[in-house]
């Protein structure tokens, strides 16, 4: 009898385990996947542009939704100048994420064009720019002779930032790169040296920074610098930037001119014309954006 309840409850057991719903299997690194997108370059990257200006370009509204920000875009920043600085932690984006609290980069329009966007895994944003710096100095890269100092300390910091989202549990990939530089270039004597420069740069980050590539590869957004007078050599420096568009499928070259981006209104009454209008910076944004909507997946 002992034995007959015994086979029953063996029988019992294993019609159980036939029947039992297995749970599904969970991918955690596809589930907390990172998409990041890298934004380097001088003071038209770090954001010397006014916030106080948006309300007249571009309405209170909207002036309200940047300075409340975008809780489904993260950002970690390091405007090296001032040091206004996230410390490598990733917050919303939104106003006073440039070279002070009351300035603003592209990393606006950026969150703006990707806010409310279905994406694989979270989008989140690191900046590393000060301005008033070279691709012949300070970004030189080590194909071209050495490291540059902010070369070298925008890949540390880039370094800590992904070791933060590490530490949370995140697997990062980084997407692209978005570079606004130029200009001190395009004002030197060094500027017929631009296209070497940055090509040496371009192929330089995508080695020392492979580790956290995609399987796609790392694009690199190439913004155009503005014909202010300033820049001496401007047309140069874009060609340059253009040519070196066309030597890889990963490279992608667009016009701030051509555009119709403007430095000459703002401040009024004293215009600063080495930097973009609000309205030009949040377009800044949106064109990098645009371009970002058809890499990240």
């Amino acid at each position: 009898m002992k034995k007959r309840i015994l086979s029953l409850m063996i029988l019992s057991s294993l019609l159980m385990s036939c029947n039992e719903t297995k749970e599904p299997i969970i991918d955690t690194e596809q589930d907390n996947k990172v998409q990041v997108v890298l934004m380097l370059g001088q003071s038209n990257m770090e954001g010397h542009t006014h916030s106080q200006y948006l309300i007249k370009t571009k309405g209170e509204t909207k002036a309200k939704e940047y300075a409340t920000g975008y809780n489904d875009i993260q950002i970690a920043y390091r405007c090296s100048i001032n040091f206004n600085d996230s410390n490598g932690q990733f917050v919303d984006v939104k106003l006073g994420q440039g070279t002070n609290n009351e300035r603003f980069g592209p990393e606006i329009g950026i969150a703006e064009t990707l806010h409310g966007k279905k994406f694989d895994g979270k989008v989140m944003l690191v900046k590393f720019a000060q301005g008033a710096t070279s691709l012949y100095n300070q970004w030189m890269s080590p194909s071209s002779g050495r490291s540059g100092q902010l070369y070298s300390a925008m890949l540390e910091y880039f370094s800590v930032c992904m070791d933060n989202l590490e530490n949370l549990g995140y697997y990062p990939e980084l997407k692209a790169i978005c570079w606004m530089q130029g200009e001190d270039d395009s004002s030197s004597s060094e500027y017929y040296k631009y296209e070497t420069l940055e090509e040496n740069f371009i192929n330089d980050l995508r080695n020392d920074l492979a580790y956290y590539s995609s399987s796609d590869g790392i694009y690199f957004i190439d913004a155009g610098i503005s014909d202010c007078s300033a820049w001496t050599h401007h047309q140069e420096v874009n060609q340059a930037k253009l040519n070196n568009s066309n030597k890889s499928d990963l490279n992608i070259y667009f016009s701030t001119i051509e555009n119709g981006l403007k430095y000459n209104l703002e401040p009024v009454g004293a215009p600063d014309i080495y930097h973009y209008d609000s309205d030009s910076m949040i377009k800044l944004g949106n064109l990098f954006g645009e371009r970002l909507l058809t890499i990240l997946k």
